[in-house]
This record gives structure tokens, C-alpha cells and sequence, in this order.
């Protein structure tokens, strides 16, 4: 069999509820390493922090929306992208006065810019308490490679837009939006994979959930929308499972398309 690359949404896709993988899942991705495909997880998340269990299933693994990759599992950094200083120190000032919560999440570091009423349920999510900051110059580390905003996320992307910064908006979920390097986004990691194992777009499939998994849909060669993806994503897609991530749709996605079986929904 050609080598496939099989680029993978985590939350909302691979994961059923509360980041568990199921038992089907699981049995896939482990029959689609053994056919010969490379498998590659795209998260938004920032770090490996409480995705460790599913860490042995991937040959590479994107976080932050494709701006970092790391193979594994010797977990070397191939590459990480960052955001231009200027970039930050203005959109941090437009967050300050609009009332925009600009979120820095880092290797254990939450920092918020201000307090809005989200707070207590966006502490329940992260499991965390965060820290106050008001300019680049209190947080903890020199350089960033992402933000998360909540509140008047159309008021960020207008900015971002009228003034010409070097970043791109995704919403990745009904009550956050992250805000990346302007080249970042899913596919532009799963392709940067696929050049370095030697794989064709036609040969990459890639699955996704929601809006941030649009770039990886239309990007790759099979672009594929879970069930429970809102329907003007499904749209775009080449192929829609019959199964949401709650009935193993990524177990279907691998007997479809990498071990070849017809009919498996």
C-alpha cells in the first residue's frame, strides 16, 4: 500500500466526551500504523498536558492549531512558530480597551489581561486559577506563540483585519477564539508532515469537527467532516462519516479510507 498520511482533530473528533478515546478508536489508529500510514493528531492544545495517553498512537503530533510539531515519540520539536513582538504588544493594547479577555497559556502558565464574567467557567474548563497581566513585559517568558481570546472575538478579528497584523483568527469553539501566527493554521502543519515523509496531498486525509479544522478539510487530498461537525463545515467536505465522534467516527475514517473496507458505517 502507498504510504497515506492520516491527519487527526482531537476534541470532537478522535475524542468522545471528556478526552477519552474509545476502545474502536483506539483499535483503528493502532490497524492503521500497522497498514503503513502515518498518523499525525492536529490539537489546538498547547502542550501534551493531559493528552498523554494517546501520545503512543501518533507519529507526529501538531499543536497549537499547527504551530508546533513534535515527532515522536522521542517528542523532538521539529519546528515552532511565533508571534512578531509588535503583533502582540497591539492587539494586547486593543484587548485592554475593549474588554476582550486575551488568555497566554504556556507550559503550566495561564495569564489573563482582565476579568470578564466567563472567568469561573473558563476556570472549571482549564482546571486552573490564572495570573493578571497587563503589558508583554509581566509574563513569564520572552517569546509567544498564541493567544486565546473570549469576548468580542469579532471585534479581535476586525482589528486584526483593518490593521494589517501578522495573524490569523480561527474560532475553535462557541466561546473561544485563537489567534495565531498569520501562516498558522491545521493544514499548514499537516502538509509540513506530509512533505517530510515524502506523502502527496492526494494521499492525506485529514478530519475535522469544526471551523479551526477548515484549512486541514479543504487542504488535503480527503478532506473529512465527523457527523457532529456543524453542517456548513460538513459542506466543504469531501466525505461526512455516518458516525459522530461519540460512535467511533474516526474508526471509520481508517476502514474506509487506509485499510480499504466499503460499507463500514
Amino acid at each position: 500500500m502507498e504510504k497515506k498520511l492520516l491527519a487527526l482533530d482531537l476534541d470532537g473528533t478522535t475524542f468522545g466526551e471528556h478526552g477519552v478515546l474509545s476502545p474502536g478508536n483506539r483499535r483503528a489508529l493502532e490497524a492503521a500504523r500497522g497498514a503503513g500510514a502515518v498518523v499525525c493528531f492536529v490539537s489546538g492544545r498547547k502542550n501534551l498536558r493531559r493528552i498523554e495517553h494517546i501520545t503512543g498512537l501518533a507519529d507526529y503530533i501538531l499543536l497549537n492549531n499547527g504551530g508546533t510539531l513534535l515527532k515522536m515519540p522521542q517528542r523532538e520539536q521539529v519546528y515552532t512558530t511565533l508571534v512578531r513582538r509588535r503583533d502582540l504588544e497591539r492587539l494586547l493594547a486593543f484587548c485592554n480597551s475593549h474588554d476582550v479577555m486575551l488568555h497566554m497559556i504556556r507550559d503550566g502558565y495561564w495569564g489573563i489581561n482582565l476579568v470578564r464574567p466567563e472567568l469561573p467557567q473558563l476556570e472549571r474548563r482549564y482546571q486552573n486559577r490564572p495570573v493578571l497581566y497587563r503589558s508583554a513585559d509581566d509574563l513569564p517568558f520572552e517569546t509567544v506563540d498564541g493567544f486565546v481570546t473570549t469576548g468580542h472575538s469579532d471585534l479581535v478579528q476586525e482589528f486584526v483585519r483593518r490593521e494589517g497584523l501578522d495573524l490569523h483568527c480561527m474560532v475553535s469553539d462557541p466561546l473561544t477564539m485563537d489567534v495565531m501566527p498569520g501562516q498558522v493554521n491545521k493544514w499548514y502543519g499537516a502538509w509540513r508532515v506530509a512533505q517530510l515523509e515524502g506523502i502527496p496531498r492526494e494521499r492525506v486525509i485529514g478530519a475535522g469537527n469544526y471551523y479551526n479544522d477548515l484549512e486541514l478539510i479543504l487542504g488535503a487530498g480527503t478532506g473529512v467532516a465527523v457527523r457532529n461537525a456543524p453542517a456548513d463545515l460538513q459542506a466543504q467536505a469531501d466525505y461526512v462519516t455516518a458516525r459522530t465522534n461519540l460512535e467511533d467516527a474516526v474508526a471509520e475514517i481508517v476502514e474506509r479510507f487506509i485499510l480499504g473496507r466499503e460499507g463500514t458505517a
